[in-house]
């Protein structure tokens, strides 16, 4: 039988990843991807027309507020009060139009800043405060957790939360004060690289903070592989995966010079100003969960990942988002 499955947050990064991936599979289920222009979710009675439009059968709820860690640290309160929303709505209209299976998109980033482990674990997520600079962001997408889990407990839903580490890759947000680190970094010495304001007169490429902090990366396609195989995998049913490679982890330091790499960018102009904030230092979670469901999965090599990321942005630049 033919299912029916609504991607919430359609045309960002990963829904373009998945509808790429869907239209590549050739899958015979119909896939409806919306986005803000089709609907604001923030507000109830449009969701609510969203789902009385079509029965949906399941839903992948992409749809966010995000930003970089500038973004956040500014917008603390947008970022609950919108995300909010917009999880509490989703989350309303699948109950009541009867939507039993879902995938609910978290981030590592509401992990504890202070965490009683290394790797952290997903029982761990809300065992202590986030960190200060995203604490609007990290509560909304908990409470959204706590709200599925609830809904499984009390209705018997199917309601999966995945967790991914920093997302990259094709379509990303690359918004140099807004963007998340990888596409800012890319943009912003694409620009250098070509005189383009307001670098036109750089000699030095700057990177905000000391670059000594750590992160995990991982490439959008492969997060999209995952979360429909986890969607039309039956044995998952709840509870929360963390999506990330095997704990590999990079500085800043380390990414900046796998892009300038890319980009033939001498390393000596590189510098890094230790004035602004790195935000947490050190955030790793495990894999654990998702390798006992997933033993076999390949993910695609960091250093390949920013290459090919690199080259579609290049191909791209003229109609990037930023």
């Amino acid at each position: 039988m033919v299912q029916k499955i609504l991607v919430t947050g359609g045309s960002g990064m990963v829904g373009k990843a998945i509808y790429e991936l869907v239209k590549r599979l050739g899958c015979e289920n119909t896939y409806t991807f919306i986005s803000s222009k089709d609907y604001d979710l923030t507000d109830s009675l449009q969701v609510d027309k969203c789902f009385a439009s079509t029965q949906y059968d399941m839903v992948i709820h992409l749809a966010a507020v995000v930003g970089g860690l500038y973004k956040n640290m500014d917008s603390n309160i947008q970022m609950f009060n919108d995300n909010i929303l917009i999880n509490m709505n989703i989350l309303q209209a699948c109950h009541k139009y009867n939507v039993n299976r879902g995938i609910f998109c978290l981030s590592s980033c509401i992990y504890p800043a202070s965490p009683k482990r290394f790797p952290m674990l997903e029982e761990d997520i809300c065992s202590s405060e986030p960190h200060n600079s995203n604490e609007g962001y990290a509560y909304a997408k908990r409470m959204m957790y706590i709200l599925c889990k609830h809904y499984n407990k009390s209705y018997n839903r199917e309601y999966i939360c995945v967790s991914p580490v920093n997302l990259y890759g094709p379509y990303d947000n690359f918004n140099i004060k807004e963007g998340h680190v990888i596409p800012g970094l890319i943009n912003r010495m694409y620009k250098t690289i070509m005189k383009q304001p307001p670098y036109e007169n750089s000699e030095k490429f700057e990177v905000f903070g000391s670059g000594n902090a750590l992160r995990q990366f991982l490439y959008v396609e492969d997060f999209a592989s995952v979360i429909l195989s986890i969607l039309y995998n039956e044995n998952v049913k709840d509870g929360i995966y963390n999506i990330c490679d095997d704990n590999n982890e990079y500085t800043i330091r380390e990414v900046v010079q796998i892009i300038a790499n890319n980009f033939e960018y001498p390393i000596e102009k590189i510098e890094f100003n230790s004035r602004f904030s790195d935000g947490i230092i050190k955030k790793t979670v495990s894999n654990k969960r998702m390798r006992e469901i997933f033993p076999e999965f390949n993910f695609t090599e960091f250093h390949d990942g920013v290459k090919k990321t690199v080259e579609w942005f290049k191909l791209n630049n003229s109609c990037i988002r930023e």
